[in-house]
Formats: structure tokens, sequence, C-alpha cells
């Protein structure tokens, strides 16, 4: 609760910025080419950075994992509510597949981690906490669980069959991962995380950490584009209620039900209360499911989001 108005101050700065950038976009100063650009000055630079040096000093605990699990069982609770209801509406493989990822999967990485160092300001603790809580309870799970589930949901609607493992190898040599895993290594050699704790590595990499947010929002502008909702009204509302309000719900409650502390509590809301993660419409069209209404359920996931998740967090925190 002691971080809630830091939240919503936060979710309207972030507002306001995707606002600025989409008059900047308007006005032709960006445009849709520059997109994939920022997108891996995010994935590729900012946020492995970001990642390394906030893992690198901090210390790990087993109520840590324990929180990313309560994330990785909520996550699959929305994802078989999601299932048994697109059995329920008749909707094809691929259709079901889509909504199946958008209902668990969220933006961890790009929109979660930028407003929860934002929110909580230098508190390594809290950053450390919202990284195992995102890659041990979310990325890793999507991508040697989630990848292969869509493949299959894509062949039942294409009957053709999917490589996989290229997927899966690619998150695993990625710069997130890597730092990642980097990060946790340097965090158990006292020595090294002491002297990146000094005060000339921790200037650098502030450097990095302080450009993340407006990668983000620069990102995440030139994403936004209007949607045409009433095609799919249903499966909107269907996404909304799963992942942007009963997910957080869940985590909350598994949080209280194990005795975490209310700084678990809180950034297992926050992350669970993201949109639907883009990532997850990607692999969603490439495996054969219904990109085009995956990526549109992203879009408008993502503008319903900037309201949704002070809304959440107000009621739930």
């Amino acid at each position: 609760m002691d971080h809630l108005y830091p939240l919503l101050k936060s979710v309207t700065i972030f507002f306001l910025l995707v606002i600025f950038i989409q008059l900047l976009k308007r006005q032709g100063i960006f445009n849709d080419s520059h997109q994939p650009v920022f997108n891996r000055l995010v994935t590729e630079l900012a946020l492995p950075v970001t990642i390394f040096s906030t893992l690198a000093v901090s210390q790990i605990h087993a109520d840590q994992i324990l929180a990313a699990a309560v994330m990785f069982f909520a996550i699959v609770a929305c994802c078989l509510i999601a299932y048994f209801a697109c059995r329920a509406m008749k909707l094809s493989w691929g259709m079901t597949g889509s909504l199946v990822m958008l209902a668990g999967i969220g933006s961890t990485s790009t929109f979660a981690y930028p407003l929860i160092r934002q929110t909580f300001g230098s508190n390594s603790e809290a950053m450390a906490l919202g990284l195992i809580i995102g890659e041990f309870g979310a990325c890793i799970p999507f991508f040697t669980l989630g990848v292969p589930i869509t493949a299959w949901f894509g062949s039942r609607e294409t009957m053709k069959t999917s490589e996989v493992l290229p997927v899966i190898k690619t998150f695993f040599v990625s710069p997130i991962f890597i730092s990642f895993l980097l990060g946790l290594i340097v965090s158990q050699v006292p020595i090294i995380s002491a002297s990146l704790n000094s005060e000339l590595p921790t200037t650098f990499f502030g450097y990095f950490a302080n450009g993340l947010e407006i990668l983000v929002a620069i990102s995440l502008g030139l994403m936004l584009k209007p949607v045409q909702l009433r095609p799919i009204l249903p499966l909107f509302f269907l996404i909304v209620g799963l992942k942007l309000f009963l997910q957080p719900v869940l985590v909350l409650g598994g949080a209280s039900a194990l005795g975490l502390s209310s700084l678990s509590a809180e950034i297992l809301v926050i992350e669970a209360a993201m949109p639907s993660g883009a990532i997850a419409a990607v692999v969603a069209g490439r495996y054969g499911c219904d990109g085009a209404l995956a990526s549109a359920l992203v879009i408008a996931t993502y503008i319903v989001s900037l309201v949704t998740i002070p809304l959440v967090t107000y009621l739930l925190l």
C-alpha cells in the first residue's frame, strides 16, 4: 500500500509519455519503421544491462522463487480457463491457441520491469524480486512449455507440424536470458558483486537504467494503433477479464495463502496486471494460430491496461 501512490504516478507518467510519442508520430518525427529499432534497443541493450546490474548486486532468497511459483500457477490457471471458454464457444484451434497464450502471458520484460523500477526507485530488492518472478514465473515457462503448446494448437489448425526448438534456443541465447543468468552467477560471488556496487559501475549502469523507461515508452507509443473491437468484443472481454483482473486476484490470493511479504504481493500484483505480451502474439502467428487476432488483442489490452493497472492495484493493494 505504501507504494500505491508512486505506482499511480508512474502509470500516469508512462501514459503521458506514450501520448507524447503518438503526437510525435503524427507529426512525422517517428514512423512504423522506427519501432523495430527501439524494440531492439530495449531487448538487446537497456533491459539486459538493467537486469544484470540489478541481479549482480542483489541477494537471492528462497521466498523469491516461491513468489515465482505463485505467478506460474496463476498463469496456468488463466490459460486453462481460457481453453475451456474457447471450447465452449467452439472457436477454431488457431483462435484457441492465441487466446490461451494471451490470457496468461503478460508484457513482463517490456512493461513490468520499467514500471517496477520507476515505482520503487533505487530499491534493488524490489527490482530483483520482479526479475526473479518474471523470468522464473513467466518467461522461462513460456518458452519451454508455452511455445510447444502454441505450436500444437497451430498444427491442429493447419494440419502441419512446426519446429519449436529454434524459438526455444533463441530465447536461451538472447541477451535478456544471458544477462539474467550472468547476474545470478555474479550475485553469488561476493568480491565481484561488491565491486559492482561501487560508485563508477553504479553510475555507468544507471545511465542504461534511466533510459529504459523512455525507450519502452517510445516502443509502445509506436506500436499502438486503432483497433476494431466490435468483431472481437466477446474475446476482448474474455482476455481482459482473465489477464487484467483475474490473474492479479489469483497471485494476491497465492501470496496471502503462503504468507509472502507485502513487497512480494505488490510485485506479483503489478506483474500480473500487465497487458498481454507482444511475444505471445508473435509466437502465435509464427506457429499457425490466429496472429492477426492476437496482435489486435495485444494492442487493445495495452490501451486498456493504462486504466486497469491503477484500478486493480488500488482495489487489491
